[in-house]
């Protein structure tokens, strides 16, 4: 895995493949949601970047295919193709505005936390979502959930982590 030099926030930058590998564990897969073509959405905080439509698909972006720009460790672009329009959106992430954090080899986004009571019913729960690269070059998305609060032992056994790897498009042009 590269980093961006100087700094501990790895190097993503690079086109993939929207089909990922999955592994799963911790939970019964009937409780966890069904595979589909943009998986990435459920796990990439769209709503903390700033979104921008591009006229023209400028990249000759396939509409199975999404980018990763990445100019320093401050920043991250994330752009795919919209299966309606044909134009590429694109996706701006900035640590400063607390997208995400560079942390030891991978980003980390804002941890997702619910915990109270709905109709007398406990909510407690938490998402934690990391991006990183793997030794060929593939994107590793990592959604670890699990609850919010509680003792160690009710804990030990109720996380559930979700691995996706998304080649990188250059590995599946080989294939």
């Amino acid at each position: 895995m590269s980093s961006i030099p100087g700094t501990n926030c790895p190097d993503l930058a690079g086109e993939y493949s929207e089909h990922p590998l999955i592994y799963r564990s911790g939970k019964e897969l009937k409780y966890i949601s069904g595979d589909n073509f943009d998986l990435y959405s459920s796990y990439i905080p769209f709503h903390l970047g700033e979104r921008r439509e591009l006229a023209a698909n400028d990249m000759d972006l396939a509409t199975d295919h999404f980018v990763i720009r990445q100019p320093d460790a401050t920043q991250f672009y994330f752009v795919y193709r919209s299966e309606q329009t044909g134009s590429l959106v694109e996706y701006h992430f900035r640590s400063t505005e607390a997208d995400f954090e560079c942390q030891a080899g991978y980003i980390e986004f804002p941890n997702y936390t619910i915990y109270g009571m709905i109709e007398g019913r406990s909510v407690n729960f938490q998402i934690r979502n990391t991006v990183n690269r793997d030794k060929g070059g593939a994107l590793i998305i990592q959604s670890t959930r699990g609850p919010f609060r509680g003792n160690a032992g009710k804990i030990s056994n109720e996380f559930s982590y979700e691995f996706f790897r998304y080649p990188n498009a250059s590995e599946t042009r080989a294939n």
